[in-house]
């Protein structure tokens, strides 16, 4: 359930990449069983997002059948190889043709690959933009920097379109770091990228 008072919030899983580096799709690799990509809808939607989408690219099938019967919604992007700014792009154009969506609604943009992502972190989020901040980000704690998942205001999701296709969601929280809020997420550092990161993150292959 949302806070008491949190302005409506969509989330925005991304999921389209090809996993160069691993060698299979990092959004079907498993955690207790469950493939990443249905393991981060599901804390969206237990996040209580009115609607999540999922943006799809080059595994596009096999990612929509790991979902299964997910209360989700598809959108694929067929310039993922542009790089992630396509499918921020094409995550936040999903959204807005959304002819139900609330004109407040903020956005929160989440990566399928951040395994440690709770519901209670994608509220706190919110709750910082429900505050008045433009944008909240994650906090990855001493030189880990800052990222995704991030919560956008209504007002500046038009930022986010006009990302090109290399850039992801950090030039759109750079252009607000004056008023940006941070939310402690150290596990936020702890993605997949390489093999490896399977056996560290306790991960099994599709």
């Amino acid at each position: 359930m949302s806070s008491a008072g949190a302005l409506p919030f969509s989330a925005i899983v991304l999921a389209a990449g090809a996993s160069s580096r691993l060698g299979m799709p990092k959004q079907l690799v498993r955690l207790e069983g469950e493939p990443l990509v249905s393991r981060a809808a599901r804390v969206a939607n237990e996040s209580g997002a009115r609607s999540v989408i999922v943006v799809t690219g080059a595994s596009h099938e096999a990612v929509a059948e790991a979902l299964g019967g997910a209360r989700v919604r598809l959108a694929h992007n067929t310039g993922w190889a542009e790089g992630p700014g396509t499918s921020i792009r094409a995550g936040i154009e999903a959204l807005l043709a959304d002819a139900s969506r609330p004109r407040e609604e903020q956005a929160v943009l989440m990566l399928c690959d951040q395994p440690f992502v709770t519901p209670e972190h994608l509220r706190a989020l919110v709750e910082q933009v429900t505050r008045g901040h433009p944008a909240a980000a994650s906090d990855y704690g001493g030189e880990g920097g800052f990222g995704v998942p991030a919560a956008f205001a209504a007002e500046h999701l038009p930022e986010l379109l006009a990302l090109s296709g290399h850039q992801g969601a950090k030039p759109v929280l750079m252009c607000h770091r004056a008023r940006l809020a941070l939310v402690p997420f150290a596990e936020g550092l702890l993605d997949v990228d390489t093999p490896a990161d399977l056996e560290r993150l306790g991960l099994s292959r599709p």
